[in-house]
């Protein structure tokens, strides 16, 4: 059966933003009065299996020293797949996260109570979200140039992931920077689990840092490259972008 997507115009509380976790979290039997709820899609930061540690240098696979300092995204498109196949997109709903800054959740609202069997989002925006007017955001608004410092004026568009953090070179730290960016490096990720929605709940993910460089290759930031923001001819670039897949990791769902 063809696949539906189901926009409510209306009548809907949309997570606009994200949260940091000392922001309350909705009332666990509380709804919108519409038979929809909300939804919590928290992201935890993590290397190899543990919590990072933002004061401590890693070693990758590819035998890099490497410590972190911005971990940012842009998320968008936010999509429940219902239990019979149909898709529920959450219309005009972006997050912006800066996981270092414990700036780790967003609040979704408007989900109709159901059964399901995935959820997906995207990291990036579509085109012509992309490249509007982005002074016509509110201050508060995860687009809002001003508030996530993730928009290109001289290039037009935002960048949707960032990565920063040092690296051991010759024994000194040396910067590395990375700005996934451009239409072509949306990235949408897919989570094939089944939950229930009845009441307000909550996503745990693991945002996999170790991943970036440990993935579908090793990539090494000493011999790949340790910047890039994007440039549209960017074989540094390219190469980073095989190990987006991976990123994210689904954890829970309660």
């Amino acid at each position: 059966m063809k696949n539906k997507f189901a926009l409510l115009a209306i009548g809907l509380t949309l997570g606009f933003s994200a949260c940091k976790p000392d922001d309350p979290e909705p009332d666990n039997n509380n709804n919108n009065g519409d038979g929809t709820v909300k939804v919590t899609m928290k992201f935890d930061s993590q290397f190899s299996g543990s919590a990072v540690d933002w004061s401590k240098f890693y070693l990758t696979g590819s035998n890099d020293t490497i410590m972190f300092d911005k971990v940012k995204y842009i998320l968008s498109n936010f999509i429940f797949e219902k239990e019979n196949g149909d898709l529920f997109q959450l219309p005009a709903s972006y997050a912006y996260l800066s996981l270092k800054d414990g700036r780790d959740s967003v609040i979704l609202g408007g989900i109709p109570k159901g059964k399901y069997k995935s959820v997906r989002f995207t990291v990036g925006l579509d085109s012509q979200v992309n490249h509007s007017d982005p002074t016509k955001w509110a201050l508060d608004h995860p687009l809002s140039p001003s508030l996530n410092e993730m928009h290109w004026g001289w290039a037009g568009g935002y960048i949707f992931n960032v990565l920063e953090g040092y690296y051991k070179k010759d024994g000194s730290n040396a910067g590395f920077s990375f700005h996934v960016a451009l239409d072509k490096n949306t990235r949408t990720h897919v989570f094939n689990v089944n939950f229930e929605v009845s009441g307000n709940g909550r996503f745990v993910f693991n945002s996999n840092l170790d991943k970036y460089f440990d993935n579908i290759i090793n990539y090494s930031i000493k011999t790949d490259g340790a910047f890039s923001h994007s440039a549209d001819v960017d074989p540094v670039m390219d190469k980073f972008m095989q190990n987006m897949n991976g990123i994210f990791e689904f954890v829970s769902y309660k």
